[in-house]
């Protein structure tokens, strides 16, 4: 493990120590083999000046790195060290005899192929220890650093990887004390930060303001890729659009300027808006004190639609801007002044969100016990699987950071006239393969030495640190194409579905209008003669076909509605067994005509999240399904039942029922030729296919099997909402 920051007495500093009387030793080895003439005999040189600039360098740095062995004690010292430092501490011929086994006195000098090879090898020393001065001293800190990160709000699932990081001893094992501190009501955290209260902090992406104000801050990684950011409104609330609400009263907190973008980019003057200040207290928007406020869609809409009732939600992202969410930020001075206490508080950080990612449920357990029930267990998981879906740990690293976004966020900033348009990010961003601890002046003094050797290793190692940043940045961007080519299949998978689903449509129209076409041509038949009877018959089947012409482009539009985002998922909480018993009690009649036995048991009251249109889409697709290929004298039932996890819908019929290939054809929405119902009705493929994907937009899935009896049975089956936690 590294040791971080200057040290002291001990710790830290003690292997500082070692390290600098250890390049002391190598530094004046090699200047008494140089003094010995690799090149040149120095003796009879033609310039005393040129020998002077050469190897005064190395020699005044040698006899400043033999200072610091006087602050290492002996029990910290490792053998090797211990023994150089306690030669060193006075420089002098004899004792560089001592350690070097070269004595200056002596007349039969070494050849210089010989000395050549011995300063090759101490070079080498030297630049490597250079290079690392301090990581490869120690693999484990004698004492943890004490730091502070200080967090945007309270305890809540929104900080979850850095939970991640304490509790599974992340920051321990990179020798780090972490006190994680929550925002008070009436605090400036972001400027706490910046002020030196704490080294580390959760912002927005107002450090940008920060950052032109003169203060040094440094995103050192994005967590949200997206703003959980939103205006909420109640659902019984008469604006529907955001023109509407600009003529109402907006509750929002400062540092929300990602609202003022989304205001300017639908046109309207913020400077004619009335905003009132945050209370954090959603019993305005219930009373009607104001007409909106401000709130994070991944936590407060949960608490509000089960205490109130339904929400509608306006986010910047509906009108074109798209900001980060939560940002992890230090400033300039604490990267100087430790940058690998720095690298190793975002490792940890980021090693405790991809945990938190994979282990949600555990993390929320260890809020509600090491934090309070500030909150339900229900509330925290529901935060963490909409969190989920804004960091998208399982499409982009967690913490990827892409400055040309940061940049056209800071250009929404300059439209606001908050930033100078021609602002640079210079320095803004985090670049950990620029945090190195080698002294600038470092390389140059070797440099002026003018040793090939040492200039040839100085290259190689140049060349090794370009080739693994190069390999580096060409695994991000593998990585990174490898998501593209995920995306790209998706979307050739998407447009291949979209084609065949076409053809479906196709075929369904044709076999719907064909019914119509015959009997209306028919009755039409000057030359036929028809009597009331049969008059009757062709108006019963031109009705039937008309009511499946309807039902089908009824499905069409709801399918296109929602394939091009113009249908948003509203999500709320409901019961899902009077959700099935109010969608199937609308087929009563129809049933009794048929003469088919409708049997509707809604079981006891069962709490689902979803989109009450879409599922009741789909029940009401799967009953007139049933219906219509089940003869008179049968029977369709409706059931609800569920789990401790999910929660099912099953509508059995005794209908003709169908074979595994065909179930299989539907499902992949491959199916254009379905059999006819029990009144000559034509079966669709496009009620099928908008069922399953309605259920899978709602977190759910839909299943068909053959019924033992006779008939088919279908499924769907949906999360259920948990209980709220009781306790411990």
């Amino acid at each position: 493990m590294p040791a971080f920051g200057p040290g002291g007495p001990s710790g830290a500093g003690h292997q500082m120590a070692a390290a600098r009387a250890k390049q002391g030793i190598i530094l004046l080895f090699l200047y008494r083999v140089l003094g010995h003439g690799i090149f040149i005999d120095f003796e009879h040189a033609a310039s005393p000046i040129i020998v002077s600039i050469i190897l005064d360098p190395l020699y005044i740095y040698a006899q400043f790195c033999t200072l610091f062995v006087r602050a290492a004690s002996p029990a910290e010292r490792s053998p090797w060290s211990f023994h150089v430092g306690g030669t060193a501490a006075a420089v002098d011929r004899n004792r560089i005899r001592t350690i070097t086994g070269v004595d200056a006195e002596q007349t039969n000098r070494p050849s210089i192929l010989y000395r050549f090879l011995i300063a090759l090898t101490f070079a080498g020393l030297l630049l490597l220890d250079s290079a690392l001065p301090v990581r490869a001293q120690s693999s484990a800190p004698s004492q943890s650093v004490k730091v502070t990160l200080q967090l945007k709000w309270a305890h809540q699932f929104q900080f979850a990887g850095y939970y991640a990081a304490q509790a599974r001893g992340f920051y321990r094992k990179r020798g780090l004390d972490v006190t994680i501190k929550p925002a008070v009501p009436g605090s400036k955290p972001m400027e706490a930060v910046a002020k030196g209260e704490a080294e580390f902090g959760v912002g927005t992406t107002d450090l940008l303001m920060m950052r032109a104000a003169g203060d040094p801050v440094v995103v050192l990684a994005v967590i949200y890729q997206h703003s959980p950011l939103a205006l909420m409104l109640d659902a019984s609330s008469p604006i529907h659009n955001i023109h509407q609400l600009a003529r109402g009263k907006i509750m929002i907190a400062p540092h929300e300027t990602e609202l003022m973008a989304y205001f300017a980019a639908e046109g309207l003057d913020i400077n004619h808006m009335n905003f009132v200040e945050h209370t954090f207290d959603t019993d305005d928007l219930r009373s009607g004190h104001v007409d909106a406020m401000s709130m994070y869609a991944t936590d407060e809409s949960f608490e509000y639609e089960r205490e109130v009732g339904p929400v509608r939600l306006f986010r910047p992202i509906d009108g074109g801007v798209d900001f980060y969410g939560d940002n992890l930020f230090t400033t300039e001075d604490v990267i100087d002044k430790d940058p690998e206490m720095v690298r190793a508080f975002r490792e940890a950080s980021l090693e405790g969100w991809r945990y938190a990612m994979a282990h949600p449920e555990e993390i929320v357990d260890y809020i509600r016990a090491t934090y309070g029930n500030r909150k339900s267990r229900e509330n925290l998981l529901y935060e963490a699987r909409t969190s989920a879906d804004l960091i998208l740990a399982d499409v982009v690293p967690v913490g990827f950071i892409n400055p040309s976004r940061w940049e056209r966020i800071a250009q929404h900033y300059a439209g606001l006239g908050l930033l100078p348009k021609d602002m640079s990010l210079s320095g803004f961003i985090y670049r950990r393969d620029t945090m190195d601890d080698l002294p600038d002046w470092m390389p140059w003094a070797l440099v002026g030495a003018s040793i090939t050797a040492i200039l040839a290793l100085l290259a190689g190692l140049w060349l090794a640190a370009f080739n693994q940043r190069l390999r580096r940045e060409m695994e991000e961007r593998e990585r990174a194409q490898g998501a593209l080519a995920q995306r790209t299949d998706e979307l050739e998978e998407s447009n291949s579905q979209k084609d065949v689903l076409l053809t479906v449509i196709g075929h369904d129209i044709r076999n719907l209008f064909n019914p119509l076409l015959i009997y209306a041509q028919l009755l039409a038949d000057p030359n036929r003669r028809l009597d009331p009877k049969t008059v009757h018959e062709y108006g019963e089947k031109l009705y039937e076909a008309g009511r499946n012409a309807s039902e089908v482009l009824e499905n069409l539009l709801e399918w296109a509605l929602v394939r091009t985002g113009q249908r948003q998922t509203h999500m709320e909480t409901t019961d899902l067994g009077g959700l099935a018993r109010e969608t199937a009690g609308v087929y009563s009649a129809d049933a009794s005509l048929r003469g088919v036995v409708l049997k509707v048991e809604p079981g006891a009251p069962v709490k689902v999240s979803v989109d009450r249109h879409q599922i009741s889409t789909v029940i009401r697709n799967l009953v007139n399904n049933a219906l219509k290929f089940t003869p008179k004298g049968g029977q369709v039932s409706v059931s609800v039942s569920h789990t401790g996890t999910e929660a099912r819908v099953t509508i059995t019929d005794t209908g003709i029922g169908m074979d595994r290939e065909l179930i299989d054809r539907v499902l992949s929405g491959e199916s254009a030729d379905l059999a006819t119902g029990s009144k000559g009705e034509i079966g669709t493929g496009v009620g099928l296919a908008l069922c399953r994907q309605l259920v899978q937009v709602n977190n759910g899935r839909l299943s068909i099997d053959p019924n033992p009896s006779g008939g088919t049975i279908f499924t769907v089956t949906l999360p259920v909402l948990e209980p709220p936690f009781s306790g411990h």
